[in-house]
Formats: structure tokens, C-alpha cells, sequence
């Protein structure tokens, strides 16, 4: 409902293939002509650690990789589809904001056990009560898909308080470790540009935080991600 006509503006037709008797635990991103579509499993649905948060933030990362912006994957697929650090990025600070915006937050975050850590950062970094609740929120689902990555991965040692201190010296256009991407969603949703302000296809710093601006957070974390020297 949401991504369909912005999909359509950018020049493709938005289609979700829903494989729900299909217990891999994926989804993945793909461009036919002007379809573009999201694939998803639902094995990655039924995971005992993914939330239907976690499960709608994969959908934005999939999102992500049709209209998340630069960084590319450079040649991969003709260089259409934004790298997993960039989808991971969009996916939290932009669409799954744009989607969950208008839902009743405080209320639902209310039943929810949220990390200390990031009660904290979301009252530093927002002062409305509902948005403070949605960054939390976001947070969450993060922390979910984290685990789930961790999980996969053969670790669940991934938390808020211990981000990934390795700096790539290039971007890295793959999937980064989990805590590194636990970092990206954690950022991400304390950058406080609007998701109306949307993102660009060759200038990776349109449209969202970068030191060069002052912000301290919400820019892309250095375990995937190499700044230009005007970032």
C-alpha cells in the first residue's frame, strides 16, 4: 500500500512474491523489466526469534535494495540494486518509519521489554512521545533480526552496548556481520532526517546523516561503510 506508487514513480511495478509455505529462512530482492519484486519465505516468518517487526524490516531491506540509494552493489545486477549495508540503512530510517508513523507507538511499546540503552538514546535524540516510542520500536525489530543473524551465524552474542569496533578502509557491499548491522539499525533510527527527504541513486550523502552536517549520531556505521573526505 505505502511502496507501491513511490515504486511506481521510480519506474518499476512493485510485486510481492508471498512464499508462505516455504520454510527457508530468507528473502531476497529481484528486477524483471519493470517488475520489481520481494521475495519472501515463510520460514523466515515462523523463526522463533523474528518478530513481525523484525519480519516487516526484512521486507524494507528487500525495499531497500530497489530504492534504498547509494551505495550501490557495484556491479552486481547492473548496479541497480543498493548494497546490504545501504538496504539495512534505508530499510530503518526511512520506510519502516514511513510505514509504522502513524500507529499508535506508545501503546504498543508499552508491552514491550526495550533495552535501557536505547530508552535512552530515543529520548535524547526525539522529543514527541509517539516518535521516541517509534524509534524504540525500530530498535527492536533490529534487535530481532540481530539475533536471528547472530543465530545463523553460529552467535547470539550481539547487543546494543557492544558495537562492532573494526573500519573498513572500502565499503564493503555485502552482508556485514550481525552486530555490525544491528549497528546500522541503531543508527539509522536515531538520524533524524524526515523519510520524506528521500535518498539518491548517486550521491550517498542525500538524504540522510553525515558527520559534515554535525550529527554525532545516525550516520553509517565504519564497519561497512568508507566515507567520501566530504562526509
Amino acid at each position: 500500500k505505502v511502496y507501491s506508487p513511490i515504486v511506481k514513480t521510480k519506474g518499476g511495478n512493485l510485486q510481492i512474491e508471498r512464499k508462505w509455505t516455504d520454510e527457508t529462512v530468507n528473502a531476497y530482492a529481484q528486477r524483471t523489466g519493470s517488475t520489481w519484486s520481494v521475495s519472501m519465505f515463510g520460514g523466515l516468518a515462523r523463526h522463533q526469534l523474528v518478530t513481525d517487526d523484525g519480519f516487516m524490516l526484512v521486507v524494507c531491506h528487500e525495499l531497500g535494495h530497489h530504492v534504498g540509494g547509494a551505495p550501490k552493489k557495484g556491479a552486481w545486477s547492473g548496479a541497480w540494486a543498493s548494497n546490504e549495508g545501504q538496504a539495512d540503512y534505508f530499510g530503518a530510517m526511512k520506510c519502516i518509519r514511513r510505514v509504522l508513523e502513524s500507529d499508535d507507538n506508545t501503546t504498543i511499546i508499552s508491552k514491550m521489554k526495550v533495552d535501557q540503552d536505547v530508552v535512552e538514546k530515543c529520548s535524547m535524540i526525539y522529543k514527541n512521545e509517539n516518535e521516541m516510542a517509534l524509534c524504540e520500536r525500530i530498535a527492536m525489530a533490529g534487535k530481532s533480526l540481530a539475533l536471528l543473524l547472530g543465530d545463523l551465524g553460529g552467535s547470539t552474542s550481539v547487543a546494543f552496548t557492544t558495537p562492532d569496533k573494526s573500519v573498513v578502509t572500502k565499503t564493503n557491499d555485502n552482508h556485514p556481520a550481525a552486530q555490525c548491522r544491528l549497528d546500522t539499525y541503531y543508527s539509522c533510527i536515531l538520524c533524524d532526517k524526515s523519510y520524506g527527504i528521500d535518498v539518491d541513486d548517486k550521491n550517498p550523502v542525500t538524504g540522510v546523516c553525515v558527520k559534515k552536517d554535525g550529527y554525532t549520531y545516525g550516520v553509517r556505521p565504519l564497519c561497512w561503510y568508507k566515507p567520501s573526505a566530504n562526509e
